[in-house]
């Protein structure tokens, strides 16, 4: 029996103001949308995410969109994006990283990279041959996918030990990675 979406959305609000450590879950794309837009509302700072390619299919779900747009258009709040794949540069989410990143140009506060062969065995080393998305939100929150086709991850509102070793591991991904133009630029 899955949980209403209300009724996560209640949970996961009451976790983040908690600032609970407690190891949350979700699954499928409606959740995965939830949680993201929690995580995004509730980050002061900074994002770092590794994804398989920014796909609209769940970046572009309401809640999610939403929270993303609001968080891209704070200029004091930086954002790090690292694709395993260019598939959807020309899509919509892409193309409005894209923008802000022109727009934003000369702070250098939204990065997009497409990684590398190197870096994607690394990401796997670390995940027993899983190429994981994974996200860490203001060095204490993360949601580490461990099933992207159906969007199943788990987390924490406040865990800065567990959201360091994945952003040890981005940083180190990241820095080797190239940096992904957009096509509509």
């Amino acid at each position: 029996m899955c949980i209403p979406l209300s009724e996560y959305r209640e949970y996961l609000e009451r976790l983040v103001n908690e600032k609970s450590p407690i190891l949350f879950s979700n699954g499928g794309i409606e959740y995965a949308s939830i949680l993201m837009s929690v995580l995004l509302k509730n980050t002061a700072h900074s994002v770092c995410m590794f994804c398989e390619g920014f796909k609209p299919d769940l970046i572009t779900q309401p809640e999610y969109w939403e929270a993303l747009s609001q968080y891209l258009d704070d200029t004091g709040k930086t954002l790090r994006v690292l694709v395993n794949s260019d598939a959807f540069v020309d899509g919509l989410p892409l193309q409005t990283l894209f923008a802000k990143q022109r727009e934003r140009n000369s702070d250098d506060t939204i990065q997009i990279r497409l990684i590398t062969e190197d870096g994607r065995t690394d990401i796997q080393t670390q995940f027993n041959g899983a190429l994981n998305n994974f996200a860490v939100f203001d060095n204490e929150m993360y949601r580490l996918e461990y099933d992207p086709s159906g969007y199943k991850a788990f987390g924490s509102f406040n865990n800065p030990s567990d959201a360091k070793l994945l952003l040890d591991l981005f940083n180190n991904v990241f820095e080797k990675s190239n940096p992904l133009n957009g096509a509509a630029q």
